[in-house]
């Protein structure tokens, strides 16, 4: 008998952003989607992010797992008609990368080979710039039906283990561990980026994760995920342990250090969660061991910060600085770019490097120029005795609270050079901070008619953990956002947060019941709103790196 559930695996049905859209999409084409099939926990955050993965060839297995919740039994007869379905829902979806897997079929001759390669190829013919990405059975690891689907070319090969390899029979109901390893194996000598994944929570030990991350690197696997196995019914495996965040964190390391290029490993981690992002992430580190034209310390080419392809993005930390130094600081950048973009030579000179970033300030309240003076409900002389400053500032929005332990970002971009618009930037800035809460295991979204990032958006008590407020001119961005990490909560009673009065703050130590390590922070936004970013405003498919 498993303990109860900890904190950091339970999660709240997010429906906000694209997660009506997605699922209209689906449920209009009557498409199956492992997010349903699998009870999966990120089904709101996928879905609200815009990204599903399509589940192909019924929702019936012909193999019991004793860890899925995939339904059993005598599967239809294949919808001819599927792949196109799917490839018209990924074209309304306008997605860049998509994720596609399947039920086992040992009921047909081919084990589903061939409807497995001729929905890849109905899906890039209607959408030629996407990045495809599969996650397969083993075909019985018959070579003549794992050639099909290696002929189809798919983007980034995927096929997982599970689990490792002592409780591989106790587990999976069908499928061997070396027989798995051979597929891996033979995808990666067809010239294909393959990827794998397993579950713990199982009972196995540390000893034999290593020997799996070993294993898939002896097959020239390059991507890897794990996560904590959940029992979906009582009908499948109890849980035997819940695998502590720290945990991960030491296979995630160590699967790096042993030269898997992308490694997503945390509780909630599922086969397909972010793949885009997983992807991108990859390539990014790649780039980065590969040379990257080291700068200066401080900047996105560090050894510490991963560049990404394309970007002209310099990551500078200012740490520790005075409000009005900062903003007299960025107001120069700022004023730099725009006056280069006014000047009638300016599309023949050399463009000004980009910036983001990132700073801490000292106590300070800060009141937009439309903002209401009595939203500050404190006056001088207390401001004194808190040690705090006030200004009343050029920019949008109500009044708000800057200090020590808030991670303030202040990103300076020509939106022009990467073809985003304001609104596009402002979603990357917020899909950037909810996945850097969701590497810290917190789950938040955006909020219906409010602004910023928000925590628990469906209970009685939402809780705003970052304000986002951009100013633009000609395309020139300042400001940013204000992610609250090891904040002192308290400062905010003395101001109605954005002029709200009916809502309230948290940081990611109030949300986790520990502080944070706001540096590790700081570039784990910059690396995430790049790879949203570079998503966002590319328009054809990014190329896979072979070996």
């Amino acid at each position: 008998m498993t303990a109860r559930k900890p904190d950091w695996l339970k999660t709240k049905l997010q429906t906000t952003g694209d997660f009506s859209k997605i699922k209209t999409i689906v449920d209009a084409h009557k498409l199956h989607t492992i997010c349903s099939s699998g009870k999966c926990p990120n089904i709101g955050t996928c879905w609200s992010l815009g990204t599903a993965t399509f589940l192909i060839l019924g929702d019936i297995c012909t193999r019991s797992c004793k860890f899925c919740a995939t339904k059993t039994g005598t599967p239809l007869p294949p919808d001819e008609n599927e792949p196109k379905k799917v490839a018209e829902s990924i074209s309304l979806m306008k997605l860049n990368h998509c994720v596609i897997t399947s039920v086992d079929r040992d009921d047909l001759p081919d084990k589903g080979a061939n409807f497995w390669a001729k929905t890849i190829r109905v899906v890039r013919e209607k959408n030629p710039n996407i990045l495809i990405e599969v996650l397969v059975p083993d075909f019985d690891n018959n070579d003549e039906f794992l050639q099909v689907v290696f002929d189809a070319k798919p983007d980034i090969f995927g096929h997982n283990l599970e689990t490792v390899k002592r409780l591989t029979p106790d587990v999976r109901s069908r499928a061997k561990y070396s027989e798995s390893l051979d597929v891996l194996r033979k995808a990666k000598s067809a010239g294909l980026l393959t990827k794998s994944g397993i579950m713990v929570g199982l009972g196995e030990t540390e000893n034999e994760v290593v020997e799996v991350l070993n294993d898939l690197r002896n097959v020239g696997c390059r991507m890897l995920t794990i996560g904590q196995y959940l029992q979906p019914t009582k009908n499948n495996l109890p849980v035997s342990e819940y695998v502590t965040p720290e945990q991960f964190e030491v296979y995630r390391k160590l699967a790096l250090d042993k030269g898997f290029e992308s490694v997503e490993s945390a509780p909630l981690v599922r086969s397909s969660f972010m793949a885009e992002q997983s992807f991108m992430r990859k390539n990014a580190r790649r780039h980065s061991r590969e040379g990257g034209n080291p700068l200066t310390k401080g900047t996105v080419n560090s050894s510490e910060v991963p560049a990404f392809a394309g970007m002209t993005l310099q990551y500078i930390d200012w740490g520790l600085i005075d409000y009005k130094t900062a903003w007299d600081n960025q107001k120069t950048l700022f004023d730099q770019m725009v006056e280069q973009k006014n000047h009638v030579g300016a599309l023949r000179a050399t463009p000004l490097p980009e910036h983001f970033i990132v700073c801490e300030h000292p106590h300070v309240y800060t009141l937009g120029k439309n903002g209401q003076q009595n939203n500050l409900l404190i006056n001088a002389d207390f401001l004194k005795k808190i040690d705090a400053s006030f200004y009343h500032i050029e920019r949008g929005g109500d009044i708000t609270y800057h200090g020590p332990g808030q991670l303030v970002g202040y990103p300076i971009l020509d939106l022009e050079r990467h073809v985003l618009s304001l609104k596009k930037y402002i979603f990357c800035l917020e899909n950037a901070i909810i996945q850097t809460l969701s590497d810290y295991n917190i789950a938040s979204s955006r909020m219906d008619g409010m602004t910023g990032v928000w925590v628990d958006v469906s209970s009685e008590n939402p809780r705003k953990i970052c304000a986002i407020g951009v100013r633009a001119s000609r395309g020139v961005t300042m400001h940013g956002f204000a992610l609250n990490v090891n904040t002192d909560l308290s400062y905010f009673s003395h101001i109605n947060p954005c002029g709200m009065t009916d809502k309230s703050v948290t940081s990611m130590a109030n949300e986790l019941g520990k502080n944070v390590d706001i540096n590790a922070v700081k570039k784990r936004v910059f690396e995430n709103f790049c790879i949203f970013a570079t998503a966002k405003r590319s328009s054809a498919k990014p190329t896979p790196q072979r070996s």
